[in-house]
């Protein structure tokens, strides 16, 4: 069957004529080219990832004893008022297999995917926030949200594989617009109804089911996939529709804030400490209000351009152009660019504590995952990757422990974080990274 461009699939629903068009496919192109009171059901749990770049300071932050008796290291002080329901993991592998170290990519591919990655900037499969929301997102307005502190979209490590990065929202205006803006209902107000413009927008994928049919045997297998991931983008988009005819139901006790003003969202800490925590507190709020149950913030790329102005050189270029002090055993100018991105972290959990929540916290019904890209960042070294998990997923994580130096493969907290969120699967990862055995301790 020959399709050109201007092809629609067509056909009717509720005696109206229904139109769907179509993305680029090869064929057009020349070959060049805890409980709810109302209903007694479960808080849902969520997840959040917090994305860090250039690591940390080995010497200054993995504790020295593991176990429930840890002690806080200099560069874990700032997540001090968190340590109950923290994890710390440390002495973590990033097998590349055959693969190069890509630098400043390696490392935060393999723990966002439990994949080498086999190309720079780009993830070999969807990432762990993203294979979560698939589960856990079922009825709420968005899938997953992403934002970016420092006002990059292009900063989001949230993707359904290659290069499809979720963009990333890229100031708190930006992102309580998205949340809070047209189309949203406060589930908080007793006079909470449908938006009459959700109303009218009716499902057309029925509709066009016999015509999709047909299309769909007279591709090629590289449009039928691009078609299938069409129809599931497609779908996804009706699904959302359907939440926002229903009224979220809610525990925590929120009121929604007014839009904040425009502000400068750079590289700059100064800027990067007023945006972290406004972007940290409309998350919160979005997961309190069951706009989405997956949250991802980033302060940085992985090749961290954070500055703190007056400094010439910055964080990245300090990994690499400042010397190792003779007498401290490392970088100190580094060493205090690595707490502040811990101070960072701390305001994000800091929103998620601050919410109350049936029980308990926002922060109590969720899991907050933080990884980076680079265990000493001067020679781009990947092993030994700092990795954080904080909350307990409604009591189905045990917090408060150093996972210390076992030289497991980083998936393997991927892994373990999918079995507390409630995921169904035995094996996470590929090659040297393939794991089956997640840390059950940890595991209530």
């Amino acid at each position: 069957m020959k399709i050109d461009r201007r092809f629609l699939l067509r056909g009717t629903y509720q005696g109206a004529l229904a139109i769907m068009g179509l993305p680029f496919l090869d064929c057009f192109l020349d070959n060049k080219g805890k409980a709810l009171a109302a209903t007694g059901k479960p808080l849902p749990v969520r997840f959040n990832t917090f994305f860090y770049g250039c690591g940390l300071t080995s010497q200054l932050w993995i504790p020295k004893t593991g176990g429930k008796d840890w002690e806080i290291t200099s560069q874990l002080k700032p997540l001090e008022a968190y340590r109950a329901k923290l994890n710390v993991f440390s002495g973590l592998r990033v097998p590349l297999d055959d693969n190069p170290n890509y630098q400043h990519w390696s490392g935060a591919a393999a723990a966002a995917t439990g994949i080498s990655p086999t190309k720079v900037k780009e993830f070999d499969s969807k990432t762990i926030d993203l294979q979560i929301a698939d589960v856990i997102s079922r009825g709420a307005r968005f899938k997953s949200i992403s934002a970016s502190a420092a006002g990059d979209p292009k900063q989001s490590y949230s993707s359904l594989g290659g290069a499809n990065a979720i963009p990333a929202e890229a100031s708190p205006l930006a992102l309580y617009t998205r949340l809070f803006g047209p189309g949203f209902q406060d589930p908080t107000k007793g006079d909470w109804q449908p938006d009459p413009r959700v109303l009218i927008q009716q499902s057309v994928l029925s509709a066009v089911a016999d015509n999709r049919k047909r299309v769909m045997q007279n591709l090629g297998p590289v449009d039928r996939a691009r078609m299938d991931q069409y129809f599931t983008s497609v779908r996804e988009a009706e699904l959302r529709l359907a939440a926002e005819l229903q009224r979220p139901e809610i525990q925590a006790n929120v009121t929604i804030p007014p839009a904040p003003a425009e502000m400068v969202c750079n590289n700059a800490l100064p800027n990067l400490r007023k945006a972290t925590p406004l972007m940290a507190r409309l998350g919160a709020l979005a997961l309190a209000t069951d706009q989405t149950r997956v949250f991802n913030l980033s302060i940085s790329e992985p090749t961290s351009a954070i500055f703190i102005p007056g400094d010439p050189l910055g964080y990245h270029e300090s990994t690499h152009q400042e010397p190792i002090d003779p007498v401290l055993g490392y970088q100190p100018r580094v060493a205090q660019y690595n707490v502040d991105a811990m101070e960072l972290f701390a305001m994000l959990l800091k929103e998620l504590e601050a919410v109350p929540e049936g029980d308990g916290t926002v922060l109590d019904h969720s899991l907050v995952f933080a990884f980076t890209d680079q265990s000493f960042a001067k020679i781009h070294a990947v092993d030994g990757l700092p990795i954080f998990v904080a909350g307990g997923a409604s009591g189905r994580m045990k917090t408060g422990y150093h996972i210390a130096s076992d030289n497991s493969p980083v998936s393997r907290v991927g892994l373990t974080i999918q079995k507390a969120m409630g995921m169904s699967l035995d094996i996470w990862g590929q090659g040297s990274m393939e794991i089956k055995q997640p840390y059950t301790d940890l595991l209530a």
